[in-house]
């Protein structure tokens, strides 16, 4: 059930309901509370303050409740206006991101809150009347919950300076590009997972060898959609209580039909699994989310380089934000496997473990990253020097070795890209001259202050 809850959490947290819904519930408690408070508590050092008439006291909580509620509505309409701007511009993934806005949460919470205190407070408020029976009910103006009601409104006024400022820098693209490249940088350490007594093990030497002589179980998947997260705890727990092998075919990330297979699993002779078990520690949605799926946090990324590099909008400045957010991946991802092989490579067998989940390597994220972009990239000069002189660094801090040559392809598959796609024009000769002097940096040892002195574009201007 971890998967379902993370799943669930994540729902919630992309919702614009829940803060709000709850902030309200909250303001109806409140206005409960104070207006038990007044009826039990005489309030007489405050009237000497505020000498109100029940008609003054409810015209005071109907304007509040009138003026937060216009606020409220014309507010966010123009905040729609401008998401709808922003995502038809960027893309119309970028829209969860809007919707997880905390900021843009509270104010709405706010806003609908003081509505809700203020509308309920103002039906307690009642002048002096006399029953048929002849008993007599004095006015009652709740002055402690009116004061409380001022402050609400007092604090409206200050969110709604606070928002105006907030939505302003929420759709500025470079903190849009900003935030997806932290959440990108996060997501690449959970790519190295520290090692752990009590993941299961096979007692063969590799996963390959402990399948033989087992008998194979298909788990089909019963839903549509993408898969949003993997229990991998749970999973790895029932195959080693169930003395089980498990291969998983699909990420999060991944999206599945019911005619697909979610995983292969492999049992002793006339054991039996619980297919239903298994299926429940993987959770599809109906799109794709950030929760244990990088290269979507890639894609979101690589989506804005290919709109601001499109004809309509023509802004390589913002392609290379992107692109050094892309390199701040690398570069993490980079210490994040030499540190791995250092604690990891000659002390824990990952090749042994019971459950086998194809991880997200240095190839997958580079592809996502170069393949899916490189025919806009190629288009404009300054993009095009910018992004191989990311990868020449990248591949000069890698090392010699697989990874250093993979960058050193991607660079290639740039260089001849924006070649053909310029024939013979004057940035040519400059592109090549950038390319020569990618390739030497990549291959020198030399220490990176030698580097930036002799190459002036390596390493920053200063």
């Amino acid at each position: 059930m971890h998967a379902r809850l993370i799943k669930h959490l994540h729902d919630l947290r992309a919702s614009y309901w829940f803060v709000p819904m709850y902030m309200v519930s909250v303001a109806l408690i409140l206005a409960i509370v104070m207006r038990w408070l007044d009826a039990r508590h005489s309030m007489s050092w405050l009237a000497d303050y505020m000498r109100l008439a029940t008609d003054d006291a409810s015209t005071i909580l109907s304007t509040i409740a009138t003026a937060i509620l216009g606020v409220a509505g014309v507010t966010f309409s123009i905040t729609m206006v401008a998401v709808s701007f922003a995502s038809s511009n960027y893309g119309p993934r970028l829209i969860n991101n809007f919707m997880r806005d905390k900021g843009s949460q509270y104010t709405l919470g706010t806003f609908i809150g003081t509505f809700v205190y203020s509308m309920t407070v103002m039906t307690g408020v009642h002048g002096s009347t006399t029953l048929e029976s002849g008993r007599e009910i004095a006015a009652f103006v709740p002055l402690l919950s009116i004061c409380l009601a001022l402050i609400l409104a007092f604090a409206s006024i200050s969110v709604l300076i606070y928002f105006i400022h907030h939505i302003t820098e929420t759709i500025n693209i470079e903190n849009i590009t900003a935030s997806i490249g932290r959440s990108l940088e996060l997501r690449i350490t959970e790519l190295f997972p520290q090692q752990s007594d009590s993941l299961p093990l096979t007692d063969a030497p590799d996963f390959d060898t402990a399948i033989r002589g087992k008998t194979l179980h298909e788990v089909k998947s019963l839903t549509i959609g993408y898969v949003q997260a993997i229990d991998l705890d749970n999973l790895n727990r029932i195959a080693e209580d169930r003395d089980l092998l498990v291969m998983i075919h699909y990420r999060p990330g991944d999206f599945t039909t019911t005619h697909d297979c979610l995983m292969s699993v492999w049992t002793s002779a006339n054991a039996e699994t619980d297919a239903d078990e298994l299926r429940e520690c993987l959770v599809t949605g109906e799109e794709r989310t950030e929760q244990q799926n990088v290269l979507f946090l890639v894609e979101q990324l690589s989506e804005v380089i290919a709109r601001t590099l499109s004809p309509g909008i023509n802004d390589p400045y913002t392609a290379i934000s992107c692109m050094n957010w892309f390199r701040t991946a690398l570069m993490q991802y980079l210490h994040q496997e030499r540190q791995a092989k250092r604690e990891n490579a000659a002390t824990f067998p990952w090749h042994r473990t019971r459950v086998q989940l194809k991880p997200v390597d240095l190839d997958r994220l580079c592809k996502a990253m170069f393949d899916q972009t490189r025919q806009y990239v190629a288009t404009d000069m300054n993009v095009t020097l910018h992004t191989m002189a990311l990868l020449s660094e990248c591949g000069w801090h890698a090392g010699p070795g697989s990874s250093r040559e993979q960058l050193r392809d991607h660079l290639q598959r740039l260089y001849h890209c924006s070649c053909a796609s310029r024939k013979d024009n004057g940035d040519t000769d400059l592109i090549s001259q950038r390319f020569d002097e990618a390739q030497c940096i990549m291959d020198q040892r030399n220490d990176i202050s030698h580097l930036r002195q002799e190459t002036p574009w390596f390493g920053g201007s200063a």
